[in-house]
């Protein structure tokens, strides 16, 4: 392996949508580690996994990781560190104290206390990486189908699959039907007789009149004392 500047940073991410489980599965098998060893590499703490490699090693070790199912990060150590110029604060004249004015702080002043995290102390240096083209799950095999299709034959272009099924026309002798003459009545309507009612002993009550007296009900007397709601 060519010694270089680069090196490897892994922090338990995954690609999108991808199943947690399969990419542990995957990584496991890439570098040949127990299940115990993978679940530290997925605590989310940032692990360099490899480290003094050239550049075409380390997105070689990038690649394969994302095929597996992980990101990871390719730095260079030799590069130089930009170092952040903090502007210099002007002296402004102090303007009459507001209880209610909000104050800016100085540029370049610390917000909040910055907490150190410390890298985790797993040691990557068993890591290795499988070859190109390692199969990383193998595929299942699924036998052919055996069917005897010799007795199967094609029709030619244009054959009857089916022949269509004849249906005879309905022999009705219509000799000794005629049609009407338009407006001729075709049946008599029937007469109806009127109604005859004697309403000489019918009369009508007074507008608010009580026509039938209503029936009072008892109050049901059930006893609830004894019931509960769960």
């Amino acid at each position: 392996m060519a010694k270089g500047s680069f090196q490897v940073i892994f922090s338990g991410e995954i690609i999108e949508h991808a199943d947690i489980d399969m990419v542990k599965s995957n990584v496991a098998r890439v570098f040949s580690l127990p299940t115990d060893r993978i679940e530290k590499l997925f605590s989310g703490r940032r692990l360099v996994l490899k480290k003094d490699i050239d550049q075409v090693t380390a997105e070689r070790y990038k690649t394969t990781l994302q095929r597996a199912g992980a990101c990871c990060e390719i730095e260079d150590t030799a590069a130089p560190i930009v170092e952040e110029i903090k502007s210099v604060p002007v002296e402004q004249p102090e303007p009459e104290p507001d209880e209610n004015a909000m104050s800016v702080a100085e540029p370049g002043s610390q917000i909040g206390e910055h907490q150190e995290m410390v890298e985790a102390n797993i040691d990557t240096s068993a890591f290795n990486m499988a070859e190109v083209g390692i199969t990383l799950a193998e595929s299942e095999n699924v036998p052919e189908a055996n069917i005897d299709t010799t007795n199967i034959d094609m029709a030619e272009v244009g054959i009857t699959l089916a022949e269509p099924k004849k249906i005879e026309e309905a022999n009705i002798d219509t000799s000794g039907i005629d049609m009407a003459e338009v407006g001729i009545t075709l049946a008599e309507p029937e007469a109806f007789l009127e109604a005859e009612f004697d309403l000489a002993d019918l009369s009508l009550d007074e507008v608010g009149a009580t026509l039938v007296e209503p029936k009072s009900v008892p109050d049901a007397n059930i006893d609830t004392s004894q019931l509960t709601l769960d």
